[in-house]
């Protein structure tokens, strides 16, 4: 498909237009002029000759003839120089005008060169556009007087500057950048340049606060953070890390090594590997020293990079494991004594779900109904209480599952389908916090009720 741009470009290009008198009127030929002046002088002479007139006459229109010959070359000379200044006056105007900041030039003496639209209505409501009403823009600022000055000392020594400024517009700020710089080839002259900035500003000092927030997290993070490159010299670590290990970041920074923060650095390693071997991706347990000449057992987590110019950098995550290790072991601890009071306790124990399956009971519990805990563990309870009593037996664990408080003992009697016989027991129930176990004690009164009975034969014989 062919595409038509004639209409584009008669709207956005302007053809070239040849050179005409209203921009550079042609040079008259010296040399005609000469002969012209020449021509003149000798048409006088004649007319002297034949007329007979007085030579004061003729040097008198001599002179005024040349007096109007010298008068149009000069003039014609400058218009030759005025017109193209004048051109490039508009051109200059043109590119600033399309800038998208407010512009001015000044001389020597902080006059006004030229301004662009811009810049004029910025200043229409403090003054004329000038320097002076510049600087009043920012009259807010205290040391804004200052800051122009500086500016435009700098602009006096050849060299460029600019300056983040604050206007207050009452409900919110604006941010302005102001540049000074100086004009190549005209001594003094300033070109001052005015940008709003407020939107970069803005997004800027979102960026910083989020990057502040990062870093604060990133220092106070459970875990360790840290990057090393090809020679193990760190060049990002965490305060975390830096704590664990009893040294300060800058200290890390300038003289650590990875190595020389492990009890035992890998052999035949790079000095940025954490285990033999190497690879992209390392991860592995990983004994650490700490302060006061401590060995502290961390979890390191480390991916390896390496860029195309040689260099490495590895991004690592430290997990200080001695707080886990001692949690481990306090928990196995709690499991070895409850597993202890569990078996060896003098009443029969079990613990059932809300499904009210039987997950674990003891020996004891066993014992009292002929049975093995194998054959226990798994059924359902109701499987192991009388008929009789199952109903107020449910009424209660939905009391506790329902209530979680202490319920007080009920005697029940369990069934025993081994033996086909009853036990009569005191039952204790309470719930787990954890809301989904509920935890039974047994009291086996099989002798108390037998001494009862045989008291009661007695008395009745």
């Amino acid at each position: 498909m062919k595409l038509d741009h004639a209409e584009f470009i008669s709207r956005h290009h302007k053809p070239v237009q040849p050179t005409r008198a209203a921009y550079a009127p042609p040079s008259l030929n010296l040399w005609v002029l000469v002969f012209v002046a020449l021509a003149y002088v000798g048409f006088c002479l004649a007319v002297v000759s034949a007329l007979d007139v007085p030579s004061t006459v003729l040097i008198v229109l001599m002179v005024l003839f040349l007096g109007a010959f010298v008068g149009a070359y000069a003039l014609q000379q400058i218009l030759r120089l005025l017109s193209p200044a004048e051109k490039e006056r508009a051109l200059l105007k043109e590119v600033l005008e399309a800038s998208h900041s407010a512009r001015m030039i000044t001389d020597g003496a902080d006059n006004v060169i030229i301004t662009n639209t811009r810049f004029e209505a910025m200043c229409a409501e403090l003054g004329p556009p000038g320097y002076d009403t510049l600087v009043k823009i920012f009259a807010a600022n205290d040391e804004a007087l200052a800051h122009f000055r500086g500016l435009a000392d700098q602009a006096h020594r050849g060299l460029t500057d600019a300056i983040e400024l604050r206007l207050d517009k009452g409900d919110h700020n604006v941010w302005m950048m102001v540049t000074a710089q100086p004009v190549p080839g005209w001594a003094g002259y300033i070109h001052w340049r005015i940008d709003d900035i407020t939107e970069r500003y803005e997004r800027n000092r979102q960026v910083n606060e989020e990057r502040e927030k990062l870093i604060d997290f990133t220092d106070n993070a459970p875990v360790g953070f840290f990057s090393v490159d090809e020679q193990g010299r760190f060049v990002f670590v965490n305060a975390t890390l830096a704590r664990w290990v009893g040294e300060d970041i800058e200290t890390m920074l300038q003289h650590g090594r990875l190595h020389s923060y492990l009890a035992e650095p890998p052999q035949n390693a790079a000095p940025y590997d954490i285990k033999e071997g190497g690879g992209v991706r390392q991860v592995g347990e990983i004994r650490m020293k700490g302060p006061g000449g401590k060995v502290f057992l961390a979890s390191v987590n480390q991916g390896v990079v390496h860029e195309d110019d040689g260099r490495v950098r590895t991004r690592g995550v430290v997990n200080d494991l001695t707080a886990e290790r001692a949690m481990r072991q306090a928990l196995e601890a709690s499991e070895v004594r409850f597993r202890r009071f569990f078996e060896e306790a003098p009443l029969g124990i079990a613990i059932i779900g809300n499904d009210l399956k039987v997950e674990d009971c003891n020996d004891v519990l066993g014992m009292m109904l002929g049975r093995t805990v194998e054959d226990i563990e798994g059924r359902d309870f109701q499987d192991v209480v009388d008929r009789d009593d199952w109903q107020n037996v449910l009424s209660i664990l939905n009391r506790i599952q329902r209530e979680d408080k202490l319920i007080d003992p009920m005697e029940i009697q369990l069934w025993s389908d081994k033996t086909n016989m009853v036990v009569p027991a005191r039952m204790y129930a309470r719930k787990f916090t954890d809301g989904a176990h509920i935890l039974l004690h047994f009291i086996d009164l099989t002798q108390q009720k037998s001494l009862q009975r045989a008291a009661v034969d007695e008395h009745c014989a």
